[in-house]
């Protein structure tokens, strides 16, 4: 059966406490009985010795003789406390013997004490014992006292409702405890799933399409507040990846749908007569076809360097070397708008795909020159920091605007779009890079400020 995550919480807390109290409530009855056991027992001896003390009083020296009267209310007093007593004298001769006295009496008390303990406490599997007392008067042995009483210990109506009080107050205590327990385990379960039932709700409504939503509750606890603000990344990233395709929707149509239009005015106008089928038309319709067969290609190339199973084929090269060839390949281009390029650094060693790695320089230095203005400055720079290699690359250009930023590296994302369709960009360059410098385990980020340049940071 499904449950709420509050009702489990609550549950499970309620009855992880009510096992505990159970165990406590075990634990403390049964050493708090054996205890009062012990205590029991050898308050049985002490009172035994007692009256065997208080008896060996009773001898008088002077007249040889033992006080009767005195023994007979003492020895009635330990009978009524479950002592029964039968004192000798030296000679062996009965002074005093509660049975004598008052067997029947003797036996009742007995009776009863046997049969409250065989009901009460039948697991000791007691019964009345005779022990032998030395009644020693200054010194002296006067007589015996055989005292029988009830072992290993016998408890009267006061022991048994001390006991049966401690039961209770503890039986009570439990089931306040579990009860508190099971409130405070509602608001404790409450605390934490209303997050939750907050963040299912949430990515409920981003699966319907609402990319707008935001959790704003203040929430303290580090876990679940880090599941809300994954929770709120993943509605900006969908947004913004929404966005994003509307856009490359947008983009491509546009991209495909310009040239599509040229082909099929100049062949409608060629098979009306209109237009004489002459080379030159011919050429601007196989061009056109070419910028879609381009297009085509660019789809292509990003699908294989974004397999995730990129084959990349490895050897250490001086990436200063890689950074002049790419230089010489641009050279004329940067001629052209009087740019200059530098390169700066250590003969710094890395471990490459020579191919795809020099792809990597060249997309970044075509872009700072497309970017660029004439006159402008180029400046590579390669160093080790730690046991990474980086390798930045900056420039004069035109800069990023700071909300374009974090999408430059997405497919087909163009800053300034007539600015691209008139430079030719197809939008994905960036993204290339990415995808196989992420390929070499490195990462790539940009600094830029609208009309200041901007630098792009490789490490690996």
């Amino acid at each position: 059966m499904n449950m709420k995550l509050s009702t489990r919480l609550t549950l499970g807390f309620s009855l992880i406490v009510f096992v505990t109290v159970v165990l406590i409530y075990i634990t403390a009855n049964i050493g708090v009985g054996r205890q009062y056991e012990e205590h029991l027992k050898l308050q049985q001896k002490k009172t035994a010795d007692t009256i065997a003390t208080g008896l060996s009083q009773q001898y008088n020296f002077s007249t040889g003789k033992w006080n009767i009267d005195y023994i007979h209310g003492y020895g009635m007093y330990a009978l009524n406390e479950g002592y029964i007593v039968k004192v000798y004298d030296n000679s062996g001769n009965v002074v005093w013997d509660a049975e004598n006295h008052d067997m029947t009496l003797c036996h009742k008390i007995m009776d009863n004490i046997i049969t409250k303990m065989k009901e009460k406490r039948p697991e000791i599997k007691g019964s009345f014992y005779k022990y032998d007392y030395d009644l020693v008067n200054n010194d002296t042995k006067v007589g015996v006292a055989k005292i029988s009483y009830y072992s290993p210990y016998s408890m009267n109506e006061i022991d048994f409702k001390f006991l049966d009080a401690l039961n209770k107050l503890l039986l009570v205590l439990g089931v306040g405890a579990v009860v508190v327990a099971g409130i405070s385990g509602y608001f404790l379960a409450k605390y934490i799933s209303n997050p939750i039932e907050k963040v299912t709700d949430t990515t409920r409504k981003i699966s319907e399409g609402n990319y707008n939503i935001e959790m704003k509750n203040n929430i303290k606890t580090k876990e679940l507040l880090e599941l809300k603000n994954a929770v709120n990344q993943m509605a900006y990233n969908l947004k913004n990846q929404e966005m994003l395709r509307k856009r490359l929707v947008t983009d491509v149509a546009h991209e495909l749908r310009t040239p599509l239009t040229n082909v099929m005015s100049h062949i409608e106008l060629m098979a009306d007569g209109i237009w004489e089928a002459s080379p030159e038309r011919l050429e601007i319709c196989s061009s056109e076809l070419g910028r879609i067969s381009e297009i085509i290609k660019n789809l292509e190339k990003l699908q294989q360097i974004e397999n995730e199973n990129m084959d990349l084929c490895c050897e250490n090269v001086y990436l200063i070397d890689l950074i002049e060839q790419c230089n010489k390949a641009f050279e004329s281009k940067m001629k052209e708008k009087d740019i200059s390029c530098t390169v700066e650094g250590e003969s710094t060693i890395a471990c490459v795909d020579i191919s795809k790695f020099t792809q990597v320089l060249h997309n970044l230095l075509s872009n700072s020159i497309k970017y660029t203005e004439n006159g402008g400055k180029i400046i590579w720079e390669v160093y080790e920091k730690g046991n990474n290699k980086v390798i930045t690359i900056t420039d004069t250009g035109i800069g990023i605007d700071e909300n374009d930023i974090p999408f430059i590296f997405e497919r087909f994302y163009r800053t300034d779009i007539s600015r691209q369709r008139k430079t030719g960009g197809s939008g994905i360059g960036l993204t290339i890079v990415k995808s196989i410098v992420k390929a070499h385990n490195g990462k790539i980020e940009v600094e830029s400020k609208k009309g200041k340049g901007s630098k792009f940071t490789i490490t690996l």
